[in-house]
């Protein structure tokens, strides 16, 4: 099986009854027909639909294990007993917890309450509200505002492995997302680790990868170091400046501008939405800062299922208002492209305070400035404190603690591999797959680690 190929199938529609009994939470009645209709002739898309939609249903459960009673419980768990059955039920009809239907019983997302807590919907119930002040990216934006550069030595340490429950005896592929040599980043270099291949620098998904016969489960690991550059940009502020910020930077190309695949497509509603808000506004930059402005401000952050249950990515993030951070960013790449604003992908990991995580971010392209980033999760955090500094600051600029590993979305692997990606849009964490299992593995059954070991200015 091609994988990426069969993904791009997930823009074919299904069979209107196994589409009904899905919705129903009948998943068992969805798979029975879907294995009949699999007996049949079918066009190739369509089969590769459904086969998809089989391993779709295989995952759906495994992302909502709670019933309501334990779901309310989580909650209380998470903001105390001042959110009762009606605060709950609140919530729920202003579309701010995420349910399905299985078997007849709604059954809740597994990282809801949490979402709950980062985008500040408990906030009337626990007396809390998110602090203005960011201790750890205020002084390093106020820095690179007076600086003009700021740059880093960043070392990492990540890896890659299937949990003991999963491993079976095998030979396995593992891919280690790897900084990419792009606008922002430059001088990789690996310090440890015995990967069998390196992706080339500018690898749309860079990633080092192994390719070993295992008798006991292990951990893919290396420790690398980049130097993560970032330049200062005052797109409302000021006027264009005489050269790019990032010289190096390849100009736009064709991909920048359109649609791809089964997830990046303008839809009547984005084609719209993006009139809307950039109709008869000629200056590109303000363009971009009015897509910029609703996703931060209208588009509420939470944690989603994965992305490979979810249709129409960026329309389902406009669509429902909510979305995380990749989400956010696919919309406002989507729109700015509508409007005429080349715009392109970027993810890796983020350096907190308190760790490394997965993130993911934009860039957009204007005139005289060049590529330009947007972040547009940072910014609606920002909005939601209060700190407009910050915000504005997330239109045109990153900070420099972050590691780009992706550089376009879906792109894929290499060595590709033979089933199914856990993530088949992004690679933040990593991926493995055993050669011939009759099943991929899951997001919930491969782990990943992220430690920072070092962060130096340069």
């Amino acid at each position: 099986m091609n994988s990426d190929l069969y993904v791009d199938a997930l823009s074919a529609p299904l069979p209107e009854d196994i589409a009904r009994r899905r919705e129903a939470g009948d998943l068992q009645g969805a798979l029975r027909a879907i294995d009949v209709r699999l007996e049949m002739p079918l066009p190739d898309m369509l089969r590769a639909r459904l086969v998809l939609e089989r391993e779709r249903i295989r995952r759906l459960p495994t992302q909502y294990p709670y019933d309501r009673a334990q779901a309310l419980l989580k909650l209380r768990e998470a903001a105390g007993d001042a959110v009762d059955g009606a605060a709950f039920d609140r919530l729920e009809l202003a579309g701010l917890i995420d349910f399905i239907y299985i078997g007849g019983e709604k059954r809740y997302f597994v990282r809801f309450h949490r979402s709950l807590l980062k985008n500040g919907a408990l906030c009337a119930y626990t007396g809390e509200t998110p602090a203005r002040e960011n201790p750890w990216l205020d002084p390093v934006i106020e820095a690179l505002m007076a600086q003009g550069e700021l740059a880093r030595r960043i070392t990492l340490r990540t890896g890659v492995c299937v949990g003991e429950a999963d491993f079976v005896p095998g030979e396995y592929l593992a891919h280690l997302p790897f900084p990419v040599e792009t606008a922002q980043q430059s001088d990789v270099r690996l310090l440890s680790g015995d990967p069998d291949g390196v992706n080339p620098p500018d690898a749309p998904a860079r990633t080092i990868w192994w390719r070993r016969s295992l008798a006991q489960p292990r951990a893919f690991e290396a420790t690398y170091s980049y130097v993560s550059r970032v330049r200062y940009a005052d797109v409302p502020g000021r006027p264009a400046p005489d050269a790019p910020l990032y010289p190096a930077c390849p100009p736009p190309c064709e991909a920048d501008l359109g649609e791809s695949g089964a997830y990046m497509r303008f839809t009547p509603y984005l084609r719209e939405l993006a009139r809307a808000l950039t109709g008869g506004e000629p200056d590109a930059a303000r363009r971009a800062w009015r897509i910029y402005d609703f996703v931060t401000s209208q588009v509420t952050y939470a944690f989603v299922r994965d992305y490979f249950q979810i249709d129409r990515h960026g329309e389902y993030c406009a669509a429902n208002l909510r979305g995380d951070c990749g989400l956010q960013a696919l919309l406002f790449i989507l729109l700015c492209r509508i409007a005429g604003i080349p715009a392109r992908w970027q993810s890796g990991l983020y350096i907190g305070a308190d760790g490394v995580g997965h993130h993911d971010w934009a860039q957009f392209y204007l005139p005289g400035w060049g590529w330009l980033f947007a972040d547009p999760s940072f910014g609606g955090s920002a909005y939601r404190a209060g700190s407009d500094t910050r915000r504005r600051f997330y239109f045109g600029n990153l900070d420099p603690m972050r590691m780009a590993s992706c550089s376009a979305y879906q792109a894929p692997l290499d060595p590709p591999k033979q089933a199914l990606r856990a993530d088949p849009f992004d690679n933040q964490g990593g991926e493995i797959e055993r050669i011939g299992a009759p099943l991929p593995f899951t997001m919930r059954q491969i782990d990943s680690t992220m430690a920072l070991v070092d962060m130096q200015p340069v």
